[in-house]
């Protein structure tokens, strides 16, 4: 009974003190510190491009929807494979079936059953894409759903930018410390993400070392495109985008990290 009493004490300790513990991993020390950032950024030229395809049928028979669809699937694969793209990048997604209708005199109509699957593929450069998109059918069994240009070396890239923000951190905090007279003691704690702050300054609004403030990171690489509507052209059909419009542009890749140094007595 003891035993048991003391188990059920301890664990309710342990969840008691677990949100303290997590609140303190990126909280400040008591004792006099330190706190730098440092960021590293670089614009790159996407090399890869992921398209998205979108392939549908509307039939009043399912079989018929699902086997038009499957033809389509079976045409693109064929022009796949001596279309440059990358091979293993190939995926095509499992069936989706559901009834459609469309409102007809305020009443709703039924219109059949709709087959969908999604295929999506990447390709290794621009021109690539854009031999792939000419030979493309446009209409609605076959649409355009997006385009995604990534950079293949971001990972190692990432790794470059994160050494150059640590590098940062410590010339930063070197430099403070000399210009206060005071002496820079160990490092308490390094993460890419901000501590809690209790004086006012939040993360996202520092200062860069370039004297203006670093912009949040683009959610993804952009694809530019000639036309006026280039902004709604990304996920439409293939109608409205001709591979001659298509036209590659850059993308920002950033890394922040957040360093605590102590201060030496």
């Amino acid at each position: 009974m003891t035993r048991a009493l003391g188990r059920g004490c301890a664990a309710l300790l342990l969840a008691l003190c677990a949100p303290w513990a997590t609140a303190q991993v990126n909280a400040l020390p008591s004792l006099p510190h330190l706190l730098v950032k440092g960021d590293a950024t670089r614009d790159v030229v996407p090399d890869r491009f992921t398209v998205s395809i979108t392939l549908s049928a509307l039939d009043m028979q399912p079989e018929v929807a699902r086997e038009r669809v499957q033809a389509n699937l079976g045409a693109l694969l064929t022009a796949l494979k001596s279309g440059g793209a990358i091979a293993e990048s190939i995926d095509a997604s499992t069936f989706s079936v559901q009834p459609e209708h469309r409102y007809e005199s305020q009443k709703r109509v039924y219109q059949g059953i709709r087959a969908t699957r999604q295929l999506q593929v990447t390709f290794p450069d621009a021109e690539a894409t854009r031999a792939f998109l000419a030979g493309l059918p446009a209409g609605e069994d076959v649409q355009l759903a997006g385009i995604e240009p990534t950079f293949s070396g971001e990972a190692a890239l990432r790794g470059e930018l994160k050494a150059e923000a640590m590098r940062q951190t410590r010339e930063t905090a070197a430099l403070l410390a000399r210009s206060y007279g005071a002496r820079l003691g160990s490092l308490y704690s390094v993460s890419d993400v901000a501590p809690s702050f209790t004086y006012g300054v939040q993360a996202g609004h520092w200062p860069s070392s370039r004297g203006r403030g670093v912009p949040p990171p683009p959610e993804g690489p952009a694809v530019i495109f000639d036309a006026p509507d280039a902004m709604d052209s990304i996920q439409v059909t293939g109608s409205r985008i001709t591979p001659e419009s298509l036209a590659v542009g850059t993308v920002t890749i950033a890394e922040h990290l957040y360093a605590i140094f102590l201060l030496a007595d």
